[in-house]
């Protein structure tokens, strides 16, 4: 890296944050710095409840983490950190967690988050999720795009809060046998999995409104599946499906292949977890975590003023 950017780079940091220690600011956007370590001046910004540290090139995070007990969210993604953060469970009030495109391969130690609402690990190299998933009972979100799962715990059963869960583009090829279990389901997406049935279970998930099911390998649609499953949508595009042709006129909330212009895809997206209805108004379209930038990001410029009064702070080589 060329040395006068990243001393422009790291300045830039430490002005952002003591402006943020001096105004006990409760967010901080720390995003796209191409920090290499956790800087230790941030442990002192104890009134952060938002804290975004995405885009940089951290390996690891500090033992002292548990200074920033006030965090609520925390967003990780797009780092280097190869194995789940232990001390997380040091923020006691942590409720929204983003640690997609991380290799970290497990999420071993995740059950001692047990105030988790939000969960995005996209993108992280995962083959399983841990039975102490289960712990997180008050989990509404769950987000697990492009791994390599192939089979789902069956303490996931225990997240009885789960309104959202996305497990699109792994080697999925069926669901534990209490999922119905997951009666506060509103949205799942299994596109691009390996499944080449609707699993049974899913007729049983009576707020369930979106179900995706795009690229699987479902040959056949049983009448006696579809036919309990009416309030749902379900995206069956991309599937080798042999079906009556009446099929589409019987059950109007299905996506077939070939008649998918006929069958309302505005209303529908088909390669994204965006259900912006009024079933679920709260449903996310990406693993983006939305801070407010009021007391941040959009004070760039006033930053980078401050720099030259901050020269106590400066980074020498």
């Amino acid at each position: 890296m060329n040395p006068m950017y990243d001393f422009i780079q790291r300045n830039r940091v430490l002005a952002k944050i003591e402006k943020a220690h001096q105004s006990k600011a409760s967010n901080l956007e720390l995003d796209d710095f191409d920090l290499n370590h956790f800087p230790e001046a941030l442990l002192n910004c104890t009134e952060l409840t938002c804290l975004n540290l995405g885009h940089n090139r951290l390996t690891s995070l500090p033992v002292q983490l548990f200074q920033l007990n006030n965090i609520l969210n925390l967003n990780l993604e797009y780092n280097s950190l190869d194995k789940f953060p232990t001390v997380l469970k040091d923020l006691p009030n942590l409720t929204t967690l983003n640690i997609s495109h991380n290799p970290i391969r497990s999420l071993a130690c995740i059950g001692g988050l047990v105030n988790l609402e939000v969960l995005w690990c996209n993108s992280c190299c995962l083959q399983s999720l841990p039975e102490e998933i289960g712990n997180l009972v008050k989990l509404n979100t769950l987000g697990a795009r492009h791994n390599q799962l192939l089979n789902l715990p069956k303490s996931i059963c225990n997240l009885e809060k789960l309104r959202w869960l996305t497990l699109e583009d792994n080697k999925l090829h069926s669901i534990p046998k209490k999922f119905e279990c997951l009666q506060q389901l509103i949205h799942l997406n299994l596109n691009r999995n390996n499944f080449n049935y609707i699993p049974l279970q899913l007729t049983k998930l009576k707020n369930l409104r979106y179900l995706h099911l795009q690229s699987n390998e479902i040959y056949i649609v049983p009448d006696a599946i579809i036919s309990n499953m009416d309030y749902v949508k379900i995206n069956l595009l991309k599937n080798p499906l042999s079906y009556p042709e009446e099929l589409n006129r019987l059950y109007p909330n299905l996506i077939l292949p070939g008649i998918e212009l006929h069958n309302g895809l505005e209303d529908f997206q088909l390669d994204s977890d965006d259900s912006s209805s009024d079933d679920w108004e709260n449903s996310l379209g990406s693993s983006e975590l939305y801070y407010s930038h009021s007391e941040s990001s959009s004070e760039e410029e006033e930053v980078l003023v401050e720099i030259p009064k901050l020269s106590k702070y400066l980074v020498t080589f």
